[in-house]
């Protein structure tokens, strides 16, 4: 069989004519997701192509999984978009649901923004813990406490004999905090760190801001000096909650629904009056695709609802028909949301 090399790499060259097999090892797997990349980068796909391509995609999260780390590697979300969208048998394309030109721009300005706002390599490189999509895990320190980690969570661990220093570099993580006096337990997120007063509380960072939930007892929270200003830290006692940002600094101390901030690790995702912007981003650390929002003006529709972390698919399908949306799919691996 003749040899096809792509960017440094040799693979099996697929004929457009040769089936994949969707139950290989995983070494199979991630051949079969470079040799389904080279199909659909060649630009040449038919439509029975198109709907093999589909049916591999979602045989399995082993699949889905792959085919992103082919992504990542050379970065093609786009072009990949617009390849398959040319590959769509005619009738699909002869009916958009809005101007055509408006649906691209729309689709790759989403794509695009969720390239450029991605978080750097070097955040996953600089972790001692962290886990992928949809997975959560706890992790056992060796002070005896316990970092419960969510989905896509990047942690970094520095515990020595004088003290118990941890970045939150990404993502949402409970500690449960074995007590030691002479070793304050503190967790640097963003630019701030909260320093634990008591036993348990729940940290949410993400590029746009941090926050702080107390679960049990209380914290301390300090901002990072400037080269004039002098921060004083902020006491949070138990069912207190605050957010923080480099812009606005410290928010002001609200009491919080404990039980709604820790749904996540009971498998669950409770919004209340959440901007749809915020939710998408939000199932998207559940789901091995993407959700996009396609049309920028219902970003700001309110969600509620509780849903499966589990399901994200069906908490998708949920929230578009209750605001009356509508959505374009390609299969359940790229799903971009509009009126």
């Amino acid at each position: 069989m003749p040899l096809m090399r792509l960017k440094g790499m040799v693979i099996n060259n697929v004929g457009s004519n040769q089936p994949m097999n969707t139950n290989g090892t995983p070494d199979n797997i991630k051949t079969q997701a470079i040799a389904w990349w080279v199909r659909v980068d060649s630009g040449t796909m038919s439509a029975d192509e198109l709907a093999k391509f589909e049916a591999w995609v979602n045989a399995s999260e082993a699949h889905q999984e792959a085919f992103d780390q082919v992504n990542l590697i050379w970065q093609e979300l786009d072009g990949i978009k617009d390849r398959l969208a040319a590959a769509m048998p005619p009738a699909a394309r002869k009916k958009p649901v809005f101007n055509p030109w408006q649906w691209g721009m729309a689709s790759l300005a989403a794509i695009y923004l969720l390239l450029v706002t991605a978080q750097p390599i070097n955040i996953w490189l600089h972790a001692d813990e962290s886990t992928g999509i949809a997975e959560m895990r706890t992790v056992q320190l060796v002070d005896g406490s316990t970092a419960q980690l969510n989905s896509e969570t990047a942690l970094s661990i520095n515990i020595t004999y004088t003290g118990r220093e941890l970045t939150l570099l990404k993502g949402e993580a409970q500690f449960k905090v074995a007590p030691d006096p002479k070793r304050p337990f503190k967790v640097r997120a963003g630019n701030g760190v909260t320093t634990a007063l008591g036993t348990a509380f729940n940290i949410h960072h993400s590029k746009a801001s941090t926050e702080v939930t107390v679960t049990e007892h209380s914290v301390s929270v300090q901002l990072d000096k400037d080269a004039e200003n002098s921060i004083a830290p902020i006491t949070l006692a138990n069912g207190q909650q605050v957010a923080y940002n480099p812009d606005n600094g410290l928010g002001v101390i609200t009491n919080a629904d404990t039980q709604l901030t820790t749904a996540w690790q009971r498998g669950k995702l409770v919004f209340q009056g959440k901007p749809l912007g915020e939710v998408i981003a939000e199932l998207n650390h559940y789901h091995r695709g993407y959700f996009l929002i396609a049309d920028p003006t219902i970003a700001n529709r309110r969600v509620n609802g509780v849903f499966s972390t589990d399901k994200p698919i069906a908490a998708l399908d949920t929230i578009e028909k209750s605001l009356g949306l509508r959505s374009n799919r390609l299969s359940h691996y790229l799903v971009l949301l509009h009126r």
